[in-house]
């Protein structure tokens, strides 16, 4: 079974679920879930130029998609999620961006069991 990390790609897309999602956050991150009407997940990502230059910006994406690629069998498929970083998550090691963001899943209720 080969996961596939979808991608939410259109300005309208991400609109949608500014406008219709729900909205949850911590220090490090902000999470808006909204209801898609497919059969797998999408992640959309923003990292502003208030979180840091270039190369900072870049390094926590790579962070975002990884944590999402590692743990996307855990997350309940049908929905679109985007991430917006905020600017505690350019000191924030992988397990710390892990953690922040597992977190924020759990609580959105948007995680699987881990019993199978």
């Amino acid at each position: 079974m080969a996961f596939v990390l979808e991608k939410l790609t259109r300005k309208w897309e991400y609109k949608h679920v500014y406008k219709h999602g729900k909205k949850l956050w911590n220090y490090t991150f902000v999470l808006y879930i909204c209801k898609n009407d497919r059969t797998n997940s999408r992640i959309g990502l923003t990292v502003s130029k208030k979180v840091g230059k270039s190369v900072q910006r870049s390094r926590v994406k790579r962070l975002i998609r990884e944590t999402f690629r590692l743990n996307q069998h855990r997350i309940v498929d049908g929905y679109d999620i985007v991430v917006i970083a905020r600017r505690a998550a350019v000191n924030l090691k992988y397990q710390q961006a892990e953690a922040a963001l597992l977190y924020l899943l759990r609580r959105a209720r948007m995680l699987r069991s881990d019993r199978y």
